[in-house]
């Protein structure tokens, strides 16, 4: 798999970081930053968050996207 040509800095929660998904995330160029154990939350406030836990895993990908169409948006134009 290829470098993204658009990363992302995404912060998982420590209970989270050990998902595959993260480590393919990393060799794809994204930064992966990890909260440690004493940063643990009961709710985290935020408008980019998204609430994920492992009954939500299969919408990662559509959390990414969400991502990436914020992050770089379209040029007016396009």
């Amino acid at each position: 798999m290829g470098k993204s040509p658009k990363p992302l800095r995404i912060v998982v929660d420590a209970t989270l970081a050990t998902w595959d998904e993260f480590e393919k995330l990393k060799t794809q160029g994204h930064e992966i930053v990890v909260a440690g154990e004493d940063q643990l939350a009961d709710l985290v406030l935020a408008p980019t968050a998204w609430r994920m836990d492992a009954g939500h895993r299969k919408y990662l990908s559509l959390a990414i996207a969400a991502g990436r169409k914020r992050r770089y948006p379209k040029e007016k134009g396009d």
